[in-house]
């Protein structure tokens, strides 16, 4: 199996890295993809099916208490959708799935 990163994804995680090097520092950054990488290595082995995300068919990861990996599996692929923030607005989280 392998997996895919979207480019809204991408920009998520392109915004997580340069809010961690502004307001942090780069040990908080290399902790943050570390966890991340450990994350996409569970999802990928595909023995446990996270939370199902409001009426989609993407499922939620709680990545840290900040984010969520949102994704979903087609085809011996892992779709990574989103990295979202959890403490931003729900309803704009679900319509950032849907555009």
């Amino acid at each position: 199996m392998r997996y895919e990163i979207s480019k809204q994804a991408e920009q998520d995680l392109i915004n997580i890295e340069t809010y961690l090097l502004e307001e942090w520092n780069i040990d908080i950054l290399e902790d943050f993809f570390e966890k991340f990488q450990k994350a996409i290595t569970l999802l990928l082995e595909k023995k446990t099916i996270f939370q199902k995300y409001e009426d989609t068919h993407f499922h939620k990861f709680l990545l840290t208490k900040h984010n969520s990996i949102i994704y979903y599996y087609g085809d011996d692929v892992l779709y990574i959708q989103r990295i979202l923030q959890n403490f931003q607005d729900p309803d704009d989280n679900q319509k950032s799935l849907k555009s």
